[in-house]
């Protein structure tokens, strides 16, 4: 029970960083939509600063191309290149991969033929002064090409998966409340989907997770060895944050639905072990954390501790067990789409 009170802490604590997070969502959406107007005023100096607080508050990549455009459009080549790179190393998988790469290399040519311009002794001659009455030229200034400036939600960077499918199993430990009953270490599954609504550091899914354990026991009247099975799903709600950029740790919370199936005549879990009539649905709350290992951009590992609570609901069941918990530590795979 100190693991749960611990798990249900932790839950509490991520969830209100959940609800920080998304202030911080809003407030720069603030700054990215000042930064677009400015920008496309042309006032590109005044965009940078916008476009830097709406990445410090949520670092979506796309903010460091606008940043680079930015700096490219007011001159600062150096700048905007250091910030073309930090855009291809955020999103190395970017639909404008190759007009990047293509516009850093226009730009490190021209500093390269700055630097050797500088280099080289004056070879102009300066020409003489106008006359006094002729008419002055004042030179045409060059107007720099249109650039597009991306405008996402910084919330959902282009090109970040959305769906997520993972498969996990380990050892599930079992315990029952009102019976004193010896239970082997279970064999647990779990096949979960979730759909992602908050990108970036901060992560929030909400999905669907069907979970399976057999239960093995030994017939009190006969001293077989029989089976009965832990079936059920949950709804599920997780927040994760990506501490690098291929781990991420998380907290989450289920509620649903587990069935107690194939419970025989002899059992040690109903009153005077008679047999249920079919499966006994119990109400069910999971409190879990995971550990998550990203291998490539959409392949990934996990590890993940969960308690497990169901509540007895059939009344030859509730007399002898009020309810069963368990904790179980699952070793999975998963993938991004």
């Amino acid at each position: 029970m100190k693991r749960a009170l611990a798990a249900i802490v932790l839950s509490a604590v991520v969830l209100t960083s959940a609800a920080a997070s998304a202030d911080d969502s809003v407030e720069a959406k603030t700054h990215f939509n000042r930064g677009v107007k400015l920008y496309n005023l042309g006032h590109f100096q005044e965009a940078i600063p916008e476009f830097e607080k709406a990445y410090d508050l949520d670092p979506a990549p796309i903010l460091l191309f606008n940043i680079a455009q930015s700096h490219r459009q007011n001159g600062n080549k150096e700048r905007a290149l250091f910030f073309y790179r930090r855009y291809l190393e955020q999103e190395p998988n970017a639909d404008k991969r190759a007009d990047v790469e293509q516009r850093m290399k226009e730009l490190a040519q021209s500093l390269q033929q700055e630097n050797e311009q500088k280099q080289k002794p004056p070879t102009e001659v300066t020409p003489p002064p106008p006359s006094p009455g002729a008419p002055r030229t004042e030179p045409t200034p060059a107007v720099p090409p249109p650039a597009v400036v991306t405008t996402p939600t910084p919330a959902t960077p282009a090109g970040e998966p959305a769906w997520q499918v993972a498969l996990g199993i380990g050892p599930a430990f079992i315990g029952f409340s009102g019976k004193d009953i010896s239970a082997p270490v279970l064999l647990g599954f779990q096949l979960g989907g979730s759909y992602q609504f908050l990108h970036g550091p901060s992560e929030l899914r909400a999905g669907l997770t069907v979970v399976f354990a057999s239960l093995g026991y030994t017939n009190v009247n006969t001293g077989a060895k029989q089976t009965s099975s832990l079936w059920g799903g949950l709804l599920t709600a997780d927040y994760a944050y990506r501490v690098a950029a291929s781990l991420r740790l998380g907290a989450g919370v289920g509620l649903g639905v587990v069935w107690w199936d194939s419970l025989a005549a002899g059992n040690p879990f109903t009153v005077a072990g008679v047999a249920a009539s079919g499966p006994i649905p119990m109400p069910t709350l999971a409190l879990a954390l995971h550990a998550d290992y990203l291998i490539t951009p959409h392949l990934f590992v996990s590890l993940t501790p969960e308690l497990v609570l169901s509540e007895t609901t059939s009344a030859g069941l509730s007399d002898s067990v009020s309810s069963v918990h368990r904790f179980d530590l699952s070793l999975g795979v998963g993938y991004l789409f």
